[in-house]
């Protein structure tokens, strides 16, 4: 009795043990996606920011019938139609725009990353792939095509070879100050991928139409190049962009079809308008309706009030929900009589992300949590900005005169009208 009992006992922990070793390994029955199944089809080249796209590759010597394959990113399947082929060595590229037919998938990539599969006819996973955050002109990449190593490079090839090598990928580039004055130097930052196979860097600048000249860029910490444009003595217009240049005679452009496509700013002395954000609701659920869309929807609104003596056309002025960036959203040149304010009166815009709707509609909504908003000139100086607190429903926020310095909660709103 006593030996069974000890038996058991070692029975017992050894199933415990081996359980747990199961699942410190990864296995049992989880829901962990396998490993690919190698088939020669591969995924080569991704861009998801602007026009999506996922290039499929041929590895073999032989053409390859794609029916009934199925590409999929991270919670979207589409299946390849009867008589999709690839040609050996070839290459097919899938549309990712959301219209579900043909060589057009019925799902958009993230440009901040994810992952995509690629299975057979059988439903056996082939090839899989978790992409990273990628800008508008980059490209995820193997090189060379069908081989294991993955780059992001900065020179797309839809539906041509990768080549043996990408071209240098810029990340990001920033000028400062954001909004300069007539005289004042801007430092223009560039920040790339990686410095690896980068020989060069440069900066190209321009004034009211005029060539462009080059500068240089200077590698800083990490992998940031600075250059300088100088400051200009008069009102006007500069254009620049940034090229990285590899050590393979390629060429990366930000923004990416520079020079056709450029970053710019204006350099401007007019004096601000005398307008001010007057009143603001972030959280309209059952007040003042927006009626453009020929329902009323409940959105928020921002009401700029005109202190001046002449009538003011905002067209091509800024809202911003962010003081720190006065660029939001530009507001339209279509339509004068809907953006102009009377002199001594008030215009409402809906901040409702529906830009469809008309020059009176922003592209972003205002957080009732609380946050900034802002009106900017057409250069980006500031003509008036707020930051508020966490907000009330059906209750907005206001001067308590109309231009004065002191706000406070509207329990009843007055959009378009003088606070009460």
């Amino acid at each position: 009795m006593l030996i069974s009992s000890k038996i058991y006992r070692f029975t017992f922990l050894l199933s415990l043990f081996s359980l747990l070793l199961t699942i410190a390994c990864g296995g049992g029955d989880g829901d962990d996606e396998p490993e690919p199944t190698a088939e020669g089809i591969l995924i080569n080249e991704i861009v998801a920011s602007g026009d999506d796209w996922i290039e499929l590759y041929n590895a073999l010597e032989t053409s390859k019938d794609l029916s009934g394959y199925t590409i999929s990113d991270s919670g979207n399947e589409y299946e390849l139609p009867a008589g999709t082929t690839i040609a050996a060595r070839g290459f097919v590229v899938l549309l990712c725009n959301d219209l579900g037919t043909g060589l057009n998938t019925n799902f958009k990539l993230s440009s901040s990353g994810e992952s995509v599969s690629l299975k057979n006819a059988e439903g056996t996973l082939i090839d899989q792939v978790e992409f990273p955050n990628l800008d508008n002109g980059q490209s995820y990449a193997r090189f060379p095509d069908g081989a294991d190593l993955w780059q992001i490079t900065g020179v797309t090839t839809q539906g041509e070879s990768n080549g043996s090598d990408g071209a240098p990928a810029i990340n990001s580039i920033s000028r400062s100050p954001l909004v300069p004055a007539l005289n004042e130097n801007v430092v223009v930052t560039a920040e790339l991928i990686s410095t690896t196979g980068v020989a060069s860097v440069k900066l190209f600048h321009r004034f009211n139409g005029s060539a462009f000249s080059e500068v240089a860029m200077t590698l800083q910490s990490g992998t940031s190049y600075t250059g300088t444009i100088p400051g200009m003595a008069t009102e006007g217009t500069v254009e620049y962009y940034v090229e990285a240049v590899g050590t393979n005679g390629s060429s990366s452009f930000k923004p990416a079809s520079a020079p056709d496509n450029t970053d710019d700013y204006l350099l401007n002395t007019d004096p601000l308008p005398q307008l001010v954000i007057n009143e603001f609701m972030a959280s309209n659920t059952s007040c003042c309706p927006d009626t453009d869309s020929g329902e009323d929807e409940f959105d928020d609104w921002i009401e700029i009030h005109n202190l001046g003596a002449t009538a003011v056309n905002l067209a091509d002025m800024y809202f911003s929900d962010d003081k720190d960036n006065p660029f939001g959203d530009k507001i339209s040149d279509d339509d004068a009589a809907a953006t102009t304010i009377p002199a001594g009166g008030y215009l409402v815009f809906w901040a409702d992300g529906s830009t469809s709707q008309g020059p009176t509609h922003l592209n972003f909504s205002l957080s009732a949590d609380g946050e900034d908003v802002g009106l900017f000139y057409i250069d980006g100086r500031t003509i008036d900005a707020y930051t508020f607190g966490a907000q009330s429903e059906n209750v907005s926020w206001g001067r308590i005169t109309d231009g004065g310095d002191t706000w406070g909660a509207q329990a009843t709103p007055t959009p378009g009208q003088a606070n009460q």
